[in-house]
């Protein structure tokens, strides 16, 4: 029996409508966070050395990319793409609540809009989109331990710069000072490098056991794709065919049909003389 197709793909109404609430969310709040900026007289260079701001920005492209162009047009390793955007924007949701806000933030619902947007909704709302939404092919785990790339690259930077440049970190988990100098970072900055590490093959292997074979007669390709069958040459049409067969039919038709005529005419010609022979 065939099985049903998932309703929720990717150019489903619904899906659709609700990349265009995330894209707009991610948009209006980034747009908020850069009007007090320029409004504080915070440095661009601190504002957007934020990995949720940054993160943020990496779903406002995917949206944008999902939304513009069809899913049979993206390249090869853009599932990948997605699961490390998704990944990062839920790790750093979860990484705000458990690390950095005040005990009565978690929970709370008096914090700005920015905040919540950018720390709450749309990290649960992309999640919610990879948990709901196929990936085109399917995701190999093993691969997702490049999505730590990013994560490794933004933390060696951070300290390159705050202990080479202008001493700034953009997080306490980050800072020396906060610490007791450099060793003392080990303890934090290695419970978030673990958060990451677990979260990111979480959400790679969610994304794996999500991910089935499209519906159709043909069979599965090593991209995940399905070989339609009756397609070119390798699989002959069964029109010329039913139509050869119709054909052969109706001759054999028209010839078996001209028989009683040529017998009746035999019979003519042959009845004088079998009356002559008749006493």
């Amino acid at each position: 029996m065939r099985r049903r197709p998932w309703p929720l793909t990717d150019r489903a109404e619904p899906v659709v409508a609700w990349r265009i609430v995330i894209l707009l969310m991610a948009v209006f709040a980034e747009g908020w966070n850069i009007k007090n900026m320029l409004q504080s007289g915070e440095p661009p260079t601190e504002h957007f050395a934020y990995f949720t701001v940054q993160a943020n920005i990496a779903v406002i492209v995917l949206m944008v990319w999902m939304l513009l162009v069809r899913e049979e047009h993206r390249p090869r390793w853009f599932d990948h793409l997605r699961g490390a955007i998704t990944a990062y924007i839920v790790l750093a949701g979860v990484v705000y609540a458990v690390l950095l806000a005040e005990p009565d933030e978690v929970w709370a619902w008096s914090v700005e809009f920015t905040n919540a947007a950018q720390h709450r909704f749309i990290p649960w709302m992309v999640g919610l989109d990879w948990l709901l939404v196929a990936t085109a092919r399917p995701i190999r785990v093993s691969r997702a331990g490049w999505w730590m790339a990013y994560p490794v690259a933004f933390l060696v930077f951070a300290w390159l710069r705050g202990g080479l440049i202008d001493s700034w970190f953009p997080y306490p988990f980050l800072d020396p000072a906060e610490h007791g100098g450099w060793a003392g970072l080990v303890w934090p900055t290695g419970q978030v490098l673990l958060a990451f590490v677990v979260g990111i093959f979480l959400v790679a292997a969610v994304g794996r056991l999500r991910w089935r074979p499209p519906t159709g007669d043909g069979p599965v390709q090593a991209d995940g794709s399905v070989q339609a069958s009756g397609d070119g040459a390798a699989q002959p049409s069964v029109a010329p065919r039913a139509a050869d067969a119709a054909g052969a039919s109706d001759a054999a038709g028209m010839s078996g049909s001209s028989n009683p005529s040529g017998t009746q005419a035999a019979g003519l010609a042959s009845s004088p003389s079998s009356t002559s022979s008749r006493p």
